[in-house]
């Protein structure tokens, strides 16, 4: 599982998390490279290990947020597990966990505690409400995120008025690729000097941000007196349904505009209401109404058919794919985004590699997650610990 290649090589982290979100971080920047260490308790490990669709025991979930790292089965509770980490943290570059306000300081992990053994380290905190104020010691979970910080009620049903969430753990993957970059650029900043640092992450600010350019509508003026909706950027865009499928299109541009109308049998060539994006957008109400005729026209045709001809005619569209139809896509062959990794236990799995294709520093691709504690033992030789290995999992300090 080692990384040479990537941007990130010769980067050591030291991951103290489970679940989802701080997971991702780390898998993002294993991917890209670093050496991460997973420390996690002796026994049963991170709870993600037992979680979402399984072969011979093996999460298919936890997977793919942990691909590429190494993992070491450590008690934090024991005054040597706590040593331990210690010394792992002495020559690393980052920290990352997960834990509630408080918790780290209790097992001697707190980024005051770390910081004098490790005068350089990244200290990366990943929490659910943050650090401070009211809700700072709840415990969080993607779902609840996802209704506290306006997922939810953006997605609300547009006849019943129902907020609804996403049918997957956004929130978690929102935060895990905020935190990821967060970190990138602080060890950036090191290298230019600045040192050190403390890295603090909400879940719910990394969500409201996210949704905020184009979810806010009004309420980005702060006093929306006076303020024009306008056209949608996202709101209310359904999937288009046709005779044996579906698909989404996105017509802009006033040429993709005109072409997805008479394409759909609407000739609006001459009607300057829809002949400008300008136009639109003051006659919104208008715009809807023609769309509701589209759609009810769409029902009686093919999708292949009319998919054809919007992209004969340049209009951005594109036929609604099911998740488990990607891989074999030719689009997503030709990026080589999937690759199979061939489990020792699980068989092959696919995964996609890093989304982000670097020239210079390529990252290495098929790394599979670690089996519970699997590098215990290399990890504590690396740091050259000298307690006896047995003597300290006959202790329960190590698994």
């Amino acid at each position: 599982m080692s990384h040479s290649r990537g941007p990130f090589a010769g980067v050591r982290i030291i991951e103290l998390a489970n679940s989802l979100a701080a997971p991702g971080a780390a898998a993002v920047l294993a991917d890209q490279g670093a050496d991460v260490i997973k420390v996690e308790p002796p026994g049963v490990g991170d709870i993600l290990r037992y979680i979402g669709a399984s072969r011979n025991g093996i999460s298919g979930i936890f997977e793919q947020f942990n691909r590429g790292k190494r993992s070491i089965a450590l008690n934090l509770k024991d005054p040597e597990g706590q040593a331990i980490l210690q010394g792992l943290v002495r020559d690393a570059d980052v920290v990352l966990h997960n834990f509630r306000p408080g918790v780290a300081e209790r097992i001697g992990a707190g980024y005051a505690q770390l910081k004098g053994l490790n005068p350089g380290l990244i200290y990366a905190t990943l929490t659910g409400f943050g650090t401070s104020g009211p809700y700072a010691g709840r415990p969080a979970y993607d779902n609840v995120v996802q209704a506290f910080a306006g997922i939810a009620y953006s997605q609300e049903n547009a006849q019943t008025g129902e907020p609804q969430q996403y049918y997957q753990v956004i929130a978690d993957k929102l935060s895990g690729l905020t935190t990821a970059q967060a970190i990138g650029a602080a060890l950036f900043a090191r290298e230019r000097g600045a040192g050190g640092q403390e890295i603090s992450v909400a879940m719910i600010d990394a969500v409201a941000a996210f949704l905020w350019p184009d979810a806010s509508g009004t309420a980005v003026f702060g006093n929306p007196e006076g303020a024009v909706a306008g056209q949608q950027v996202a709101k209310g865009n359904r999937l288009m349904k046709f005779r044996d499928g579906w698909a989404q299109i996105a017509p802009v541009d006033d040429s993709s505009f005109q072409a997805t109308c008479r394409i759909l049998g609407e000739d609006v060539s001459g009607d300057e209401r829809f002949a400008t994006v300008q136009g639109r957008n003051r006659h919104a109400k208008e715009v809807r109404d023609l769309f509701v005729r589209l759609y009810f026209r769409a029902e009686s045709m093919f999708v292949d058919e009319v998919v054809a001809q919007l992209e004969a005619a340049d209009v951005p569209c594109a036929k609604a794919l099911r998740v488990e139809e990607l891989p074999d896509h030719p689009q997503f062959q030709a990026n080589e985004l999937f690759v199979t990794v061939d489990h020792p236990r699980a068989g092959p799995i696919r995964l996609p590699r890093t989304p982000a294709c670097f020239d210079g520093t390529p990252p290495s691709t098929g790394a599979r997650a670690p089996f519970l504690g699997e590098h215990t033992e290399a990890i504590l030789a690396e740091i050259k610990w000298q307690s006896d290995p047995a003597a300290l999992r006959e202790r329960r300090v190590i698994g």
